[in-house]
C-alpha cells in the first residue's frame, strides 16, 4: 500500500464525531460520489501512501471491532454502511470526554488498488472543514445521514486538513504487513496511542521498508565512523558502501554474509555485527526497492567548509574519473581528484 498511484474509490461514507459538544451523526448510506470528491479522495490517500513517515503495525492476534469490520469490508462479508458505522461507534467511544483529542470527520473509504488488484480500507480522522459542507438528510426510515458537498476551488492540497489515517489490506506478509499508520499531529513520528492501540487495538511491526531504510542509515553511518577512526581508507569506504548498494538490488538481504563478503578484517567485521545488532538492523529482511532508490542511484560525499558532491553512483566507481586517496603526509586529510574534460561554473 505504498507509493499508490492508480486507485479506485469503490465506496465512502462520512461521519461526523465531536465528542465535546458531544455530537454524532453516524451515517447510514455512501456519498455519491462526485467527480471532484472521488479525485479529491484519490489524490488524499495516494499522498498519504507516499509518506516517509509511514508507520508499518498488524491487528492484535485477538482481532478488535475495527479489524473484523475492516476485514469484513474487504472480503464484502457485510454491508459497508453498518459496517463502517460500527468503526466510527468504536472511534467516538474511544475518544470519550478527552478534550486533548480534536473532533473532525471519519471517512471510511473502501478502495482498490488497480496495479495489483488488492481491495483496502482507509480510515481518514481529517478536520472539519469548510470546502466538505455537510449535507445532513434524512432517510424514508427517519434515519440521519451525511452527503459531502464539494467546493473544488476551495480544495486543499492533498495531505492538509489529515489528522490520522489508517490504510488496511487484507493480504499481508511480514514484509509487507497489514496497516500502514500516519499521525499528522503527533510531535514525534509515532501514533496517538488513543489510535493505534485503543482504537485500532493494533501494535508497531516492521515492514521490508522499514528495514530496507533502517539497514541503508545504519551501515553507512558505522562505514563512515570507520573511516573517520582510519580503519578505513577513503578507497576502502567507497567499495563498502558500494557494496551495500549492490546488494540492495537483490531481493534478500542476509546481513552477516553480506558483511563476511564485504569487510575483510575479521576484527571489523565482528564490529560491525554488533554495532548492527546494538542498532536493531534486521539479520535478515526481504528489501524494498522504493526504500532505497536514491541511496542506490545518487553517491554524496560531504567535504570541509560545508561542501558536498553529489554524482550519479556509477560516476563513484569510474576510477577514470573520480579517486579518493589518504594524504600520505596527514592521514585525517582526504585528497580527491576530478578528471572531467567538461568544466563549467554555473
Amino acid at each position: 500500500m505504498r507509493f499508490l498511484s492508480n486507485i479506485t474509490i469503490e465506496h465512502a461514507i462520512a461521519h461526523h464525531l465531536d465528542h465535546l459538544a458531544p455530537e454524532k451523526i453516524i451515517s447510514r448510506r455512501s456519498l455519491k460520489m462526485s467527480e471532484e470528491l472521488n479525485l479529491y479522495l484519490s489524490e488524499h490517500i495516494a499522498a498519504v501512501s507516499r509518506l516517509s513517515s509511514l508507520l508499518p503495525a498488524r491487528f492484535f492476534d485477538e482481532p478488535g471491532e475495527v479489524a473484523r469490520a475492516c476485514r469484513a469490508i474487504i472480503s464484502g462479508e457485510g454491508k459497508f454502511p453498518l459496517l463502517s458505522a460500527q468503526i466510527a461507534e468504536r472511534l467516538f467511544s474511544v475518544m470519550g470526554t478527552n478534550r486533548s483529542l480534536s473532533p473532525g470527520l471519519l471517512i471510511v473509504v473502501e478502495a482498490r488498488n488497480n496495479e495489483d488488484k488488492c481491495k483496502f480500507v482507509a480510515l481518514l480522522k481529517m478536520e472539519a472543514q469548510p470546502v466538505f459542507k455537510e449535507d445532513r438528510r434524512s432517510g424514508p426510515g427517519g434515519e440521519t445521514y451525511i452527503d459531502l458537498v464539494v467546493d473544488p476551488v476551495a480544495l486543499p492540497a492533498p495531505g492538509r486538513h489529515l489528522q490520522k489515517c489508517a490504510l488496511i489490506k487484507a493480504e499481508h506478509t511480514p514484509a509487507r504487513p497489514e496497516i500502514l499508520l500516519i499521525d499528522k499531529q503527533a510531535r514525534d513520528a509515532g501514533v496517538a496511542g488513543f489510535f493505534h492501540e485503543q482504537f485500532l487495538q493494533a501494535e508497531y511491526c516492521r515492514d521490508s521498508h522499514f528495514r530496507t531504510k533502517k539497514f541503508v542509515r545504519e551501515f553507512v553511518k558505522w562505514a563512515n565512523k570507520a573511516r573517520q577512526e582510519h580503519r578505513f581508507t577513503p578507497g576502502q569506504l567507497d567499495e563498502t558502501v558500494s557494496a551495500a548498494r549492490e546488494a540492495l538490488r537483490r531481493e534478500k538481504l542476509s546481513l552477516p554474509e553480506f558483511i563476511e563478503k564485504t569487510i575483510e578484517n575479521r576484527g571489523e567485521q565482528n564490529d560491525c555485527l554488533e554495532a548492527m545488532a546494538q542498532r536493531n538492523v534486521d539479520a535478515q529482511f526481504e528489501t524494498e526497492s522504493k526504500a532505497s532508490e536514491r541511496f542506490r542511484k545518487i553517491s554524496s560525499v560531504k567535504l570541509d567548509h560545508a561542501c558536498q558532491i553529489r554524482m550519479p553512483q556509477h560516476a563513484l566507481s569510474d576510477r577514470n574519473f573520480y579517486t579518493a586517496a589518504p594524504d600520505p603526509d596527514d592521514e585525517t586529510v582526504t585528497v580527491i581528484t576530478l578528471r572531467s574534460r567538461k568544466y563549467q561554473v554555473l
